[in-house]
């Protein structure tokens, strides 16, 4: 039980409950500055959205696309693709050729396999008992060993 009488422990009291109290202007006040920030908020997301949706009505749809006239170059003679569906490496040259002429550059062909490594790599020795290494080894159920 607390003592009524003291006058310190109602001292007490009165500074615990002082401390916790806002007064309501301050409520008021911090509720009117937490509004303000969303409203903030909701008008920067509005204008994203009315940026998006402006951006989308300017694409062209698709109906709109198929009304205009895109020139399409179709080059394919019957000489080009074989009855088995390949392609001459005659053609492939030409249009190898077309392309660099077009970009300035030469393109060269080469007719022989290139190895990607050098002549020295392919002269060295390896042991007789040489194994490549087994990057990994799976068991008969396909688990790794």
């Amino acid at each position: 039980m607390i003592n009524l009488s003291s006058t310190s422990s109602k001292a007490e009291i009165a500074t615990v409950t002082m401390v916790q109290t806002i007064s309501i202007e301050e409520q008021i006040g911090s509720l009117t500055a937490a509004v303000e920030n969303l409203l903030k908020h909701v008008q920067a997301r509005d204008d994203q959205l009315n940026k998006l949706h402006d951006k989308f009505q300017s694409t062209p749809t698709l109906n709109e696309l198929k009304e205009q006239d895109f020139p399409v170059e179709c080059n394919t003679s019957k000489d080009v693709i074989s009855t088995d569906g390949f392609i001459s490496i005659e053609h492939v040259q030409n249009t190898m050729n077309e392309v660099a002429n077009t970009y300035g550059t030469r393109v060269h062909v080469f007719k022989s396999y290139m190895k990607p490594y050098t002549k020295r790599i392919e002269q060295l020795r390896m042991p007789e008992n040489y194994q490549p290494p087994k990057f990994q080894q799976f068991n008969n159920h396909g688990d790794p060993r």
